[in-house]
């Protein structure tokens, strides 16, 4: 094997031992000077990874509770059409027209009379089930709503009437 370059200078007599021992400490010096300043740098990774870290995880957390919200959204519509498939009663057509207003439009039904007064005192509701014209008892309105207040499409609630009617003409 070939002598290393110190060893080979040394022979030569170019060098002494002191010069190689100098060279070597500035080597060990400069060496560690390059580990102190690749570990600062590295803290500054570090900081710059951890900050990635946390900004990755608030953005994983609002999209999760973005999920959950979506998720519990569709189980509330799911229910309120349960509970609108167990609870209507089919619209059979009658002499009155009854209007309502539905997705900004005012829309008319043609009802028998006691539907109408009842949907007009607040104890039926309509909605629609399966792209069809449901009638819905009052009470399942009100859970109905609770769950998701699209899927009621017309609804006199008799808490918001006001009754004071002007008594003297």
């Amino acid at each position: 094997m070939g002598l290393s370059l110190q060893e080979q200078l040394l022979k030569a007599g170019l060098v002494d031992k002191k010069q190689v021992k100098k060279a070597a400490h500035e080597k060990r010096v400069q060496h560690q000077k390059k580990r102190k300043g690749r570990d600062a740098s590295d803290d500054g990774e570090k900081q710059r990874l951890k900050q990635l870290q946390s900004e990755r995880a608030e953005q994983d957390r609002k999209l999760n509770a973005e999920r959950a919200q979506q998720a519990k959204r569709k189980s509330d519509q799911a229910a309120a059409q349960q509970l609108i498939a167990t609870n209507h009663l089919p619209v059979e057509e009658g002499a009155v027209v009854y209007h309502y207003v539905a997705g900004g439009q005012i829309r008319k039904s043609a009802v028998a009379q006691n539907v109408a007064d009842k949907l007009a005192e607040g104890k039926l509701g309509l909605a629609m089930h399966n792209g069809e014209l449901v009638l819905v008892p009052a009470e399942t309105v009100v859970k109905v709503l609770q769950r998701d207040r699209e899927a009621i499409l017309a609804y006199n609630d008799p808490a918001d009437v006001e009754d004071e009617y002007p008594t003297d003409w």
